[in-house]
């Protein structure tokens, strides 16, 4: 839609405007899409992307293997300025705040169109409209923003508002009836996980570990604040309650540490409350 600049159409013709022309409006086929964040989505987008005669390149942190032709940008720099269209599959991180500020956005091809689907602090919005507005930037989709009203009906406000061939969503990126249906289950599904194997795959602020059970062991589940010395704290306090560890596992992020741990008996209430004094402890669970 954008590439044909139809939002501009679609407005002109709802007020009785006739605007059947041509320039600044090209074809889908043989332009080139850069996805920034190669993950489960954007690698799903690359696919959908090249079955529409698209050319895909894609920059990630992270080694990612391309599916199809899609072939690795190296570089953000060189994603921007090879890219017709950028389009955002990234997290909100400190990393990726502001991520397209007004130094990146002179980056773009001449007349890009940028796609926000992602995480609302990713754009830089005022630097946005201004390369809008300009020119440089030749449309925008956007579907997040940095600060979004709290229910329908509320007063929204963006600087992009008003700007020429940009479309503007309220979040309503997992907003079908489908989409509602599957994420219902996913939650469910990820819940269950957790409270009663202790998986976090999928969880935002803890890190990620799946384990299988193991046979006659009983699991004990630690979270805790990312500082030193945690592990060695808790691995002290089972030893002196001649607690033998079957299993033990971390994973940390910026802030929070994560251990699981498989003992090889029952794990007294007095134990249980040195485990709660540890320094950092955030929460303490036994499954079983």
């Amino acid at each position: 839609m954008l590439i044909r600049r139809i939002p501009d159409k679609n407005k002109a013709a709802h007020q009785g405007l006739w605007l059947k022309e041509s320039s600044g409006c090209f074809e889908l086929r043989g332009k080139t899409l850069g996805i920034i964040g190669y993950g489960n989505i954007g690698s799903q987008v690359s696919v959908l992307a090249e079955a529409l005669g698209m050319k895909v390149i894609f920059y990630d942190v992270e080694t990612k293997l391309p599916l199809g032709n899609a072939a690795d940008a190296q570089s953000l720099k060189n994603l921007l300025s090879k890219s017709d269209i950028v389009t955002l599959h990234v997290p909100e991180i400190n990393q990726t705040r502001n991520l397209i500020n007004k130094n990146n956005l002179k980056n773009f091809k001449k007349g890009a169109i940028l796609i926000n689907y992602a995480r609302g602090e990713v754009v830089e919005l005022e630097a946005l409209r201004k390369y809008i507005l300009d020119g440089h930037i030749g449309g925008a989709a956007l579907d997040v923003f940095p600060v979004e009203p709290e229910k329908n009906g509320d007063y929204f406000r963006t600087p992009v508002q008003d700007c020429p061939n940009v479309i503007l969503t309220p979040h309503i990126g997992g907003s079908t009836e489908e989409a509602q249906q599957n994420i219902g289950e996913d939650v469910s599904v990820k819940l269950f996980n957790f409270l009663e194997k202790g998986v976090t795959f999928g969880s935002h602020t803890v890190p990620a570990l799946a384990l299988p059970p193991q046979e006659g062991s009983h699991r004990i589940l630690h979270i805790h604040n990312n500082i030193p010395g945690v592990l060695s704290e808790i691995n002290t306090r089972l030893s002196q309650h001649k607690i033998n560890i079957l299993g033990q596992y971390l994973k940390t992020n910026d802030d929070i540490g994560y251990v699981v741990l498989d003992v090889n008996k029952n794990i007294s209430a007095n134990a249980i409350q040195l485990l709660k004094e540890v320094k950092g402890t955030i929460k303490l669970r036994v499954l079983y």
